[in-house]
C-alpha cells in the first residue's frame, strides 16, 4: 500500500504505523467523519480468495461486540479489492513496545491487571477466544492510560489462511519469544494457559528489557531450561506472580481471573493470597492445634489424661492430613473439569482438526474420573459434572469417527485424502470404545422411538 491515497473511497492513508507478517497498520483519516483512525489491512500485497474472505468475516463477527475497556474493539470491518481490513480507534501513544525495559513495578502490576482482565473477558466467551499472540506490539496504551489488547480476533485458522496468501519471505517467527512450551509439541491445541504464559513473558520483558529466553521462547524451556529469575529491585510478590505465569506445566499457571485479582492486590500493596497455596495456619495447623492440646495437657494431673491427649494428637494428625489430601485432590479435579470444558468449547471451532480439542478434553475428564475414585470426601456433584461432560465429548468423538470413515470411503480413489481421514478415525478409536458408544447411542434412539 502507498500513502497519501484514498482507500476504499473513504479512508485517506496518512502514514504507515507498522507492518507485520500478515498486515499493515496505517494512520488514516475517515473522510466521512473527519476523525483519525488506525486502519489495519490484511494481506495487503495479494488479497484473499472467497474462502479466505469468508473466514475473515466469520472470525471477526465473533469479537466485533467486544465491549471491554481493556480490549481495543474494532469500529468496523470490510474488504476492498479482496483485502480485508479493520477500522480501529487510533491510540496516539502507540503500543508498549517503545517502553520495553523501562517499566516500574506499579506499571507492571497495572499491565498484568489490565491485560488479564481483557483476557478473562475473551476466555469467558462462548466459545472462548484464545488470543495466541500476546506481546508488547499487541498491547496498546489508551487515552486514559489503560492497557488495551488488540488483534484478539486473529485465530490460528485465520492466520493459516493469511499465511497461505503470502510469500515464503514472511515468517511467524517474530512471536516465538512469547510462545509457551506446550505450543512446540505435537498436540498444540490452543488453550487459555497459552495466553497467560505470553503475558508473563511480556511483563518480564517490560521490566528486564528482554524475554526470559530471548528469541527462542518456551522452546528452550520445553527442553528443560529453568526460567531465569527476574533481576532488579522488584518485590518478591511481583517476581512470584510472573514466575507462576511462566510455569512449564500449563495447568499450574493462574487463570486470567486469578491473575487479575493478584495484580489488583499488588497495585494496592496488599499481601497476595495465592489460590494454590495455604496460609501459615493451614500449613502449620496440626502443629498449632497440638501446641494448644499439649499446653492444656500440662495443667492436667495424671498420666491418663496425657495419654488420652496423645491419642488425640495422633487422631488429629490423621484427620488433618486426610483433609489436606482431600482439599488438594478436589482442587485438582475441578481444574481438570474446567480445562476439559474449555477444550470442548474450542473444539466446536477447530475446523479441520477439531477432534484434537475433543480428544484432549476427553483425556482431562478421564483424569478427573481417576482422581474421583481416590477422593475420600463427598464428590457427588463433581462426579456428575465430570460424567456428563465426558459422555458429551465421547458422543462428539463417535460422530467424528463415523464421519471420517465415511469420507475415507468416499475418497477411496484419492489415496492421500482417504488415508488422512482414516488416520484421524483411527486416532479416535484408540481413545474411546467405538463399539460400546455406538451401542449406547443406538439403544437410546430405539428407546426414544
Amino acid at each position: 500500500m502507498e500513502g497519501n491515497k484514498l482507500f476504499h473511497d473513504r479512508y485517506f492513508l496518512e502514514r504507515l504505523l507498522g507492518r507485520g507478517n500478515f498486515s499493515e497498520v496505517w494512520l488514516a483519516k475517515d473522510t466521512k467523519t473527519d476523525i483519525q483512525v488506525a486502519l489495519k489491512i490484511y494481506a495487503p500485497a495479494t488479497g484473499l480468495d472467497d474462502a479466505g474472505l469468508n473466514v475473515f468475516a466469520r472470525e471477526f463477527s465473533l469479537v466485533v461486540n467486544a465491549n471491554h475497556k481493556n480490549l481495543l474493539k474494532p469500529l468496523y470491518y470490510d474488504s476492498c479489492d479482496r483485502k480485508p481490513y479493520l477500522v480501529l480507534p487510533y491510540c496516539k501513544q502507540g503500543s508498549i513496545m517503545k517502553q520495553v525495559g523501562k517499566f516500574t513495578e506499579q506499571e507492571a502490576w497495572k499491565l498484568i491487571r489490565d491485560v488479564a482482565s481483557g483476557l478473562a473477558w475473551l476466555h469467558g466467551m462462548n466459545p472462548p477466544v484464545i488470543h495466541q499472540d500476546i506481546k508488547p506490539d499487541n498491547i496498546m496504551i489508551g487515552e486514559k492510560g489503560d492497557f488495551m489488547i488488540t488483534d484478539f480476533g486473529v485465530s490460528s485458522h485465520l492466520k493459516s489462511t493469511l499465511r497461505k496468501s503470502l510469500s515464503s519471505a514472511f515468517s511467524s517467527a517474530g512471536t516465538i519469544a512469547y510462545m509457551a512450551p506446550e505450543r512446540f509439541g505435537k498436540d498444540n491445541t490452543p488453550i487459555m494457559a497459552n495466553d497467560i504464559y505470553s503475558l508473563g513473558a511480556t511483563a518480564f520483558e517490560m521490566l528486564a528489557g528482554d524475554t526470559p529466553f530471548g528469541d527462542d521462547g518456551g522452546l528452550v524451556q520445553k527442553k528443560g531450561a529453568e526460567v531465569p529469575e527476574l533481576q532488579g529491585d522488584f518485590s518478591v510478590q511481583l517476581k512470584k506472580v510472573i514466575a507462576k505465569c511462566l510455569r512449564t506445566n500449563p495447568w499450574e499457571r493462574p487463570t486470567a481471573e486469578q491473575l487479575e485479582i493478584y495484580a489488583s492486590a499488588g497495585m494496592r500493596g496488599e499481601t497476595i493470597r495465592f489460590i494454590d497455596e495455604k496460609t501459615f495456619f493451614q500449613k502449620h495447623k496440626i502443629v498449632i492445634i497440638l501446641a494448644v492440646v499439649l499446653g492444656f495437657a500440662s495443667f492436667v494431673v495424671g498420666g491418663v489424661m496425657l495419654n488420652n491427649h496423645r491419642e488425640n494428637e495422633r487422631e488429629l494428625r490423621r484427620v488433618m492430613a486426610e483433609k489436606q489430601y482431600n482439599d488438594s485432590l478436589s482442587f485438582c479435579i475441578q481444574r481438570y473439569l474446567v480445562t476439559a470444558d474449555s477444550l470442548k468449547k474450542i473444539g466446536d471451532q477447530h475446523y479441520e482438526n477439531y477432534e484434537i480439542a475433543y480428544l484432549a478434553a476427553f483425556e482431562n475428564y478421564k483424569r478427573a474420573q481417576d482422581c474421583t475414585f481416590k477422593f475420600i470426601g463427598d464428590s457427588v456433584s463433581v462426579d456428575e459434572k465430570k460424567w456428563e461432560g465426558m459422555k458429551s465429548v465421547e458422543n462428539e468423538l463417535y460422530a467424528a469417527y463415523k464421519t471420517f470413515n465415511e469420507k475415507a470411503n468416499f475418497f477411496a480413489e484419492e489415496k492421500e485424502i482417504a488415508d488422512d481421514f482414516k488416520m484421524r478415525a483411527d486416532k479416535i478409536s484408540t481413545v474411546i470404545d467405538i463399539e460400546s458408544v455406538g451401542k449406547v447411542l443406538s439403544d437410546t434412539v430405539k428407546t426414544e422411538n
